[in-house]
């Protein structure tokens, strides 16, 4: 320090130490800094529909998204109180055919952009949808039925992660990969080069309108492709919103907004879609059912797909759990968004010594679970909203009837709900469904709905063999004091996710794979793996000297003279390159000596 301090009382030497100094930091600028174009500020107006208490729409008699003798329109209404939200026209193939046309054009363009370009635009959405929580809810909420809770939590919240994940990891995901060559190629260079496919599909599922239309867009647009998604019929009123706020992103930064096309139908233009030889990749989220016709119809062109089709998620509790916080965790699990999620908890297997005070327990919690509409209730307090689709309603029945009829309680619910405030409303009763047993066929079907199945087990082995009864393996919940039981058993059950003593909080770790196993699909999105499936992985190979090029020796150059010395040669080449042994290396280059004389 001393010496420090002399230096600087020395004038002599204080414009050397300054140089030194300004130019040591000019350097590490130059060398380390990277430059980050910022987020571009805008603006949009939400429609005036999604505003805290309105009511201009019209109440429907019996709210469908269908329009008698127009198949061309569909019916938009808010589920959680019947009013209507006007009608939105149908893509047309015409309309479809153009829109895909219209994308291919824009990404031969996009393509060519730099990480850092897409980082912008990604940063811009970021910041858009960090400013506008509340009106980007709002909306979600009058298109789905959802809470602001919910909304928050699985629209916007998810959304930031994706985004941020993206922007912070995106590129070391999709870097050329340099790989190990091997022994005979140690003079070549072998990557993995991540390249867009070109034009890629998504089509989702309407439980999470903003987060499940975006959250393809934004890997999409990263990974250098454009992208056509097909938003479910039944949300199609926000979809709008969604489109203009993208495509004012991608349009301040100064790329082409024809980069992102929405449309929105029926069964035909998922078809025409998923047919179409100008897509190059396909997402599908929805049913087993339905993930098989978009197999068949991809099949056309042979078109990959990823499928997402929905869980039958269990959670396994074992009695040495903290249940002060396994049972508040489990209740939203269920509750949240109604149970509209394809990774909510749909089986809660307790073990047999913790099975009556937890059934207490959640029979006391979901009997105050209230039900309403948060954008027209205000303050009157609403913990679960509406059912996006009705006519579920009857399947629900039927599944806890059959239950109920093979040995189940149901302790609270089991019915729609007639709601006093909006008895045009799509409501299901909170429910509490307990002894259920494998053989009954809810354990075996997804509800999608809220209601809370809970099944008494033994031991490990005997919880393994009650899920594994399921067809589905989307993801999965363990709940233990021990954790190395909570591990074990985790990685025994044959699920694509698992989360030990949480649920679901894999998918706010945007840096894992979402997907499944079994009837629950195949393919991943999130993570490097969702990124890359969206590239094709271009295997590469250059020279790594100039001068050193793979010669052809003259003994199995065309026309070979001797075919059984050539095929001598190569044996011996083989034995070279892969023997285990240095010896037996040594003395097949030998041969190959003697050979090639």
């Amino acid at each position: 320090m001393c010496c420090v301090s002399d230096l600087l009382q020395c004038e002599a030497l204080l414009p050397v130490v300054v140089a030194v100094a300004v130019g040591g930091a000019a350097m590490y600028f130059v060398l380390f800094h990277k430059t980050s174009l910022p987020a571009i500020p805008f603006e949009l107006k939400p429609p005036s529909e999604s505003l805290p208490g309105w009511k201009s729409g019209k109440l429907l008699d019996q709210p469908s998204i269908f329009v008698e003798g127009r198949p061309d329109l569909i019916q938009c209404f808010d589920p959680a109180t019947g009013r209507s939200l006007g009608q939105v026209p149908a893509t047309t193939v015409d309309q479809l055919n153009d829109k895909l046309k219209r994308a291919r054009n824009a990404q031969k363009t996009w393509a060519l952009t730099t990480f850092e370009q897409r980082r912008q635009v990604l940063r811009t959405l970021n910041e858009f949808v960090l400013g506008h929580q509340r009106e980007i809810c709002q909306v979600a909420c009058r298109d789905s039925g959802k809470t602001l809770i919910d909304a928050t939590l699985g629209e916007v919240l998810t959304t930031n992660a994706k985004l941020q994940w993206t922007i912070k990891n995106g590129e070391d995901a999709l870097k050329d990969d340099s790989r190990d060559p091997g022994f005979m190629m140690m003079y070549k260079r072998a990557k993995v080069i991540y390249q867009p496919r070109g034009v890629v599909a998504a089509l989702v599922s309407w439980n999470y309108p903003f987060h499940n239309t975006v959250g393809p867009v934004i890997s999409a647009l990263f990974s250098g492709n454009a992208i056509v998604v097909k938003a479910s019929e039944h949300v199609a009123w926000s979809m709008t919103y969604w489109e203009q706020m993208v495509k004012r992103a991608l349009n301040i930064c100064g790329h082409d907004p024809e980069l992102v096309q929405f449309v929105t139908g029926f069964a035909d233009i998922g078809n025409a879609l998923t047919s179409s030889p100008l897509v190059d990749h396909i997402t599908f989220i929805g049913s087993p059912e339905v993930g098989k016709m978009v197999m068949k119809s991809a099949s056309v062109n042979l078109t990959p797909v990823t499928l997402e089709l929905g869980g039958k998620d269990c959670a396994i509790v074992f009695a040495d759990a903290d249940m002060s916080q396994c049972i508040p965790v489990l209740m939203r699990g269920v509750i949240q968004n109604a149970s509209q999620n394809c990774i909510g908890i749909e089986r809660i297997l307790v073990q047999e010594g913790a099975y009556d005070k937890f059934v207490a327990e959640m029979e006391r919690r979901i009997k105050t679970v209230r039900l309403g509409a948060v954008l027209d209730d205000g303050d009157a307090g609403v913990d679960c909203g509406a059912m996006v689709l009705s006519n579920c309603f009857g399947r629900l029945e039927s599944l806890i009837a059959d239950a109920v009829a093979k040995g189940a309680c149901c302790l609270v619910g089991g019915h729609p709900y007639v709601h006093p405030r909006h008895p045009r409303g799509q409501y299901f009763e909170p429910t509490l469904l307990v002894d259920v047993t494998p053989e009954m066929d809810i354990t075996r079907n997804e509800t999608f709905g809220p209601i809370m199945v809970i099944m008494k087990f033994k031991d490990e082995q005997d919880a393994l063999d009650r899920v594994h009864s399921s067809p589905y393996g989307l993801g999965s919940s363990v709940f233990s004091g021990d954790r190395a039981r909570g591990r074990r058993v985790a990685l025994k059950l044959r699920t694509g996710m698992a989360n030990v003593n949480d649920f679901g909080v894999n998918y706010i770790c945007q840096a894992l794979p979402f997907g499944g196993v079994g009837i629950s699909g195949f393919g991943r999105f999130a993570g490097p793996e969702g990124l890359r499936a969206l590239c094709v992985e271009k295997a590469f190979t250059e020279d790594r000297f100039p001068f050193v090029k793979t010669p052809i020796p003259p003994i199995v150059d065309y026309p070979i003279q001797d075919t059984e010395k050539g095929y001598q040669f190569t044996q011996q080449i083989v034995a070279f390159a892969y023997s285990d042994s240095w010896w037996a290396s040594i003395k097949a280059g030998l041969r190959l000596g003697k050979l090639s004389m």
